[in-house]
């Protein structure tokens, strides 16, 4: 087996703890041969005192209780990549902090203190939205949604977490519109009258019809949102969002305008971005960006792009700051930092239905970073000495 930065992190543990066995000291000795740069950072591991320090706080961390809750509700895994298994989490975790430290061994941190954590931490979002109806009121979402009409009579029913449009009422020449509002904290499902079903994040909303009639299916988004469009080969189903628009005819994207800039991933059938009477035309697995410099067409993260949907956050070579903001919006934060922000990308996953300040210790190990919670607000703070 050649060693790499993933299988070698266990073995590097358990020789800090003279626990390898002699087929691991053969793949740690071909790791050592293969550049020099390797076996300066093992000798860097040498100062036992700080190194061991991290060892023993990781291994009283019990990764599976933390995740329990999570577990069950999910009945799945939710630790994944820098924390797949609780046996490899310390140990790849322990690799980008020997990194760290290799490079910058002057600097430390400090995690979220238990009572901290039991003062004023924070539940993770569910699902909730307001409707506006096109008479002006306002539905909380909350709860079962039973024997609400339309003006035109159309029917919407539904359970907490999602609704939906009944579309056997008869067409009318009167265009009706309802938004479907999600707050911070917040997720919600909806099908629309055509069959087509919209997963919409959190700080995001969707306007759109009670009908399609005409020869288009159009809505309107600001946000995030996950579409499974219902085929209709006689009437595209068209996206608005930012002043760019999306035209399908029957496929699964996401769409995500949470900045100035719009990503749509592709991840069935076919999608064609249009702005600023430019156009591309998307493939699976792509992902058209759309900002004032036009259209960039790329191939896509798929796994990244819907990590929501599924539950999770996930992170690849993504700034503290765009962490950060995940995070606002799913645990209806602010966020304010202290010091110098390190110009640093970090990648992972880790559930989304978890406390705020599992995520947070979770996020230390890599960033070295120290986090406060306050009351909905987090300060997170850069270069601070750790308290003895």
């Amino acid at each position: 087996m050649r060693p790499n930065s993933f299988n070698i992190a266990p073995i590097i543990t358990k020789y800090l703890r003279n626990e390898l066995t002699s087929e691991e000291e053969k793949i740690l000795q071909q790791w050592l041969c293969e550049k020099e740069s390797n076996r300066e950072l093992l000798e860097s591991f040498r100062d036992a005192k700080p190194i061991q320090k991290e060892i023993e706080f990781i291994d009283r961390l019990d990764v599976d209780a933390a995740w329990s809750r999570a577990r069950e509700r999910r009945k799945g895994v939710v630790i994944k990549r820098l924390i797949r298994y609780s046996s490899y989490a310390a140990a790849i975790v322990l690799l980008i902090m020997g990194w760290l430290l290799w490079k910058a061994p002057q600097k430390s941190y400090r995690v979220v203190k238990n009572a901290e954590k039991s003062r004023n931490d924070v539940l993770p979002g569910g699902n909730k939205a307001e409707l506006l109806l096109s008479d002006g009121r306002r539905i909380t979402l909350n709860e079962a949604v039973n024997h609400l009409k339309e003006q035109d009579g159309t029917e919407i029913t539904g359970k907490s977490g999602g609704v939906s449009y009944d579309n056997k009422v008869p067409g009318s020449e009167k265009i009706i519109f309802n938004t479907l509002l999600v707050p911070k904290a917040g997720t919600y499902q909806i099908t629309l009258p055509d069959g087509t079903r919209v997963w919409i994040n959190a700080l995001s909303q969707l306007k759109f019809p009670v009908q399609f009639a005409g020869k288009e299916r159009k809505v309107y988004l600001q946000g995030e949102a996950y579409f499974e469009v219902s085929k209709d080969a006689s009437k595209p189903f068209r996206v608005e969002i930012n002043g760019a628009e999306i035209e399908v005819l029957g496929t699964h994207f996401n769409v995500n305008a949470y900045t100035s800039a719009t990503s749509t991933t592709l991840l069935e059938g076919a999608v064609k971005v249009i702005s600023n009477k430019e156009t591309q035309i998307l493939n699976p697995g792509q992902q058209a960006v759309v900002s004032e410099n036009g259209i960039l067409l790329g191939q896509a993260d798929i796994a990244k792009a819907i990590a929501w949907k599924k539950g999770d956050f996930y992170f690849r070579s993504d700034r503290i700051t765009d962490i950060m903001q995940q995070l606002a919006r799913w645990y209806d934060l602010t966020i304010e930092y202290e010091g110098k922000i390190p110009n640093k990308r970090y990648s992972g996953s880790i559930s989304r239905n978890v406390n705020l300040s599992e995520v947070l210790e979770m996020l230390q190990f890599v960033s070295k970073a120290h986090f406060e919670i306050g009351q909905h607000k987090v300060s997170v703070s850069f270069n601070v000495p750790e308290k003895p």
